[in-house]
């Protein structure tokens, strides 16, 4: 059960997220961001008028959802400026948080000791990829919101699955964290095909975000108006000591 506006019960994820600032963070930068999510619960409980405590939820979309309300855009924007944004930027601090802790686990096959030593070598640049990715949902897909993420699906699973704000309809979104080539077409079409049938009455697409674009992929995806391709681009953020 939530706690009550105002109640601030201490959790075992309050004093993860603390313990994880300080290792990201200087202490002052820290101790802000901390503060700010009992400051979060307590305004959002009351401009929502339900009990919650962040602390205690453990659904990635209603995070997000939270996210998007104190963004620039969101309904809330005016808490989250405050502090010179400090609101803001501490739940988008926990929402990355709170995803990189929940992502499933890769277990590589030991029987190929090195092959797998390179799996778990790409799976970090794109778990990391994707923690960002859903921690800025409201800035780079501003119109979905988290559907999913390792979203189970014919044995498999998708690294995100975004639901549209207004219709409804879903975006898959594939991850490479390098050169994406033409065998992820294949990959994000299964995913789309997969989906159809979960969901018939859903428009159904998807976006591949990679580090680089193969040839082969832009050709692939020339044919069909189904499957975007976007590549990202990793910033540098200084902080003050």
């Amino acid at each position: 059960m939530p706690a009550k506006a105002g109640i601030q019960k201490k959790t075992d994820m309050e004093e993860e997220f603390r313990q994880w600032l300080k290792q990201k963070y200087t202490p002052l930068t820290a101790d802000q961001y901390f503060r700010s999510i009992s400051k979060i619960s307590k305004h959002y409980s009351e401009q929502e008028n339900i009990p919650t405590n962040v602390y205690e939820i453990n659904d990635i979309t209603q995070i997000s959802k939270i996210v998007e309300k104190y963004s620039k855009a969101g309904v809330y924007a005016k808490f989250g400026d405050i502090s010179n944004g400090t609101i803001r930027n501490a739940i988008a601090r926990y929402s990355e948080f709170f995803t990189n802790r929940n992502l499933v686990e890769y277990s590589p096959d030991e029987t190929d000791v090195e092959l797998s030593y390179t799996k778990q070598i790409n799976f970090s640049y794109e778990r990391d990829l994707q923690t960002t990715l859903c921690s800025q949902i409201s800035e780079l897909f501003p119109e979905f919101r988290i559907f999913g993420v390792e979203y189970p699906i014919g044995r498999r699973r998708i690294d995100v699955l975004l639901e549209h704000k207004k219709n409804k309809d879903l975006l898959v979104v594939e991850l490479k964290s390098g050169v994406a080539d033409y065998k992820v077409f294949g990959q994000i079409s299964m995913y789309i095909g997969l989906l159809k049938e979960q969901f018939p009455d859903k428009a159904i697409t998807g976006v591949i975000v990679a580090g680089s674009i193969d040839e082969s992929l832009q050709q692939a995806c020339s044919i069909t108006s189904l499957i975007k391709l976007k590549m990202y681009r990793m910033s540098l953020e200084l902080e003050e000591i």
